[in-house]
């Protein structure tokens, strides 16, 4: 399920058929040594890297190793605008396809630690919310 999750959200970039959206999915994805999401994507000019997980419970983890791959790679990935020089980076996206094909999204805060665990949001593609086991209390984050 985890490919063709991937595939899917890839289809739903392409689809829109408009300049500044667009999705690829980067080869190996979570393996190596570099740190890399399983897709880039540019939604309406906006740079997203997107971590993709599937699960047939109402809920995903994402590890600690995954989340701190994922951030680096988004402040590492970097680039300028030619007109005014600002610095644009990724947003760091969790995705996560359900069994029942429901989709939740969430945006990680760039200074969460520790693993994350994403649950169903209950709507058709909402957001989820994010908590840590790590943190006190499994701290609750919303998109």
């Amino acid at each position: 399920m985890g490919y063709e999750g991937e595939y899917y959200l890839i289809r739903k970039f392409a689809d829109k058929g408009r300049p500044g959206t667009y999705a690829v999915r980067t080869p190996g994805s979570g393996a190596g040594k570099l740190p890399k999401p399983d897709i880039i994507a540019v939604d309406s000019g906006e740079l997203l890297a997107i971590e993709v997980k599937s699960s047939n419970k109402p809920y995903v983890i994402l590890n600690s190793s995954q989340v701190e791959r994922l951030l680096a790679f988004c402040d590492r990935f970097v680039v300028r605008c030619p007109h005014c020089g600002a610095e644009i980076k990724p947003k760091p996206i969790l995705a996560a396809r359900f069994l029942n094909r429901e989709w939740s999204f969430a945006e990680i805060p760039m200074n969460w630690r520790g693993s994350i665990i994403l649950r169903k949001s209950g709507r058709a593609s909402g957001g989820g919310r994010l908590s840590s086991p790590e943190r006190e209390g499994g701290e609750e984050s919303s998109r």
